[in-house]
């Protein structure tokens, strides 16, 4: 492939924004800035699409990903196998279920059919139905795995060849985090925090799996011991009002902030002073790289590809999930001690600059990239 122009389609079917998403934004535009040739195919009007082409990238919307119904599904694969026909890429890079079944579907006798790679973001089982098996074991060239978790279990399978995967993990843009730190008092003074309050955040969707009841069973124990806490929420999702609904009958909206979905989370971040994540089920946890980057101390939970990023007890504290008292507890140790703060703060910024930075996840993937490529055009050869 020396000298010659490569090719490769991304795909991701959700219209919101979350930790897949920003990865493969930071993704395609490092490979796009070393001359790939790079092409997004997003449904219409989706966050990514819209900061794809803030960032110059070519985005094409035509392929819904609405459903997998054959009626609206068949659209979508002509319209799939069309811009397969067009961009003719040398690799299909796949993120998500329904992009995955849309793209089997047209590349079905579809000649020459490119390599195709899909991303694991997440820890949800497999399903262990046959269509599924022929997926992950055929289908799928190459798999990439975003957290040492995620290759374990995928590693279970027996239909998935352990040569097949491959870990690359996501990132974080440490330098906007750091850049950041000048916005504390103006975010603190728009949040209504005091000068003398500790403040922790927990970032993310509002949904069952990040565990935000959780942290609201650990309130009422944080705030009896240290009444000058408050709370800051980062995210939206379909919880919002149930989880306001649950802080009102609590008594506690007036120590918790929830200000919905920001595009200055960085920002936000400044003004806290401890992060937690009390996910039940995590990937990665994009979440958790940020707040590292910010340079907070991280009381997480000890699941998915959480602790490749927090290490206990140096630069944060991992508890068990679905043990509020034990989140409270670790919390609490963060509250009253601001050296320790500090320490495990700074520890997690320098952690997560040395090995969740853009630069590595960018380089790795090309380099991936470039060794499959070559495998192709050998096993033609011979």
């Amino acid at each position: 492939m020396e000298g010659a122009l490569m090719r490769v389609l991304h795909t991701n079917f959700l219209r919101g924004w979350g930790g897949q998403s920003n990865r493969i934004l930071m993704e395609c535009r490092g490979l796009a800035e070393r001359g790939w040739e790079v092409l997004l195919s997003v449904p219409r009007d989706s966050e990514l699409a819209k900061r794809a082409r803030a960032a110059g990238l070519a985005v094409d919307e035509r392929v819904g990903y609405e459903s997998l119904i054959r009626s609206v599904a068949h659209g979508d694969v002509k319209r799939f196998r069309t811009l397969l026909r067009e961009f003719r890429p040398d690799i299909v890079h796949l993120h998500g279920g329904r992009d995955s079944w849309i793209a089997a579907l047209a590349l079905m006798g579809y000649r020459p059919r490119p390599i195709v790679v899909r991303t694991k973001h997440n820890v949800f089982p497999i399903a262990n139905h046959p269509a599924n098996r022929w997926m992950y074991g055929r289908f799928f060239d190459h798999i990439v795995c975003i957290s040492s978790a995620i290759v374990a279990q995928c590693a279970e399978k027996r239909y998935i060849a352990p040569s097949r995967l491959v870990l690359i993990p996501s990132a974080c843009e440490v330098g906007i985090f750091e850049h950041a730190r000048e916005a504390r008092p103006a975010r603190r003074e728009e949040f209504g925090f005091q000068p003398n309050e500790v403040v922790v955040v927990m970032s993310g969707r509002l949904r069952p799996e990040k565990g935000h009841d959780l942290l609201l069973a650990a309130m009422p124990r944080i705030l009896e011991a240290a009444p000058h806490t408050r709370f800051l929420l980062l995210g939206s999702g379909s919880l919002k009002g149930e989880l306001e609904a649950q802080l009102e009958r609590q008594q506690l909206t007036p120590y918790v902030r929830v200000v919905g979905f920001r595009t200055d989370v960085a920002e936000c971040l400044a003004a806290a002073d401890i992060a937690v994540q009390p996910s039940r089920s995590e990937g990665l946890g994009t979440a958790v790289l940020e707040a590292s980057a910010a340079g907070l101390p991280v009381v997480a939970t000890r699941v998915g590809g959480i602790p490749d990023i927090v290490v206990h007890a140096e630069t944060g504290f991992l508890v068990e999930p679905d043990n509020p008292q034990e989140l409270a507890d670790a919390v609490l140790r963060l509250v009253r001690d601001p050296e320790l703060r500090v320490s495990l703060g700074s520890a997690g910024r320098a952690r997560v600059a040395k090995l969740f930075s853009v630069e590595a996840l960018v380089e790795k993937t090309d380099a991936f990239y470039r060794k499959i490529l070559a495998q192709s055009v050998n096993r033609s050869i011979g």
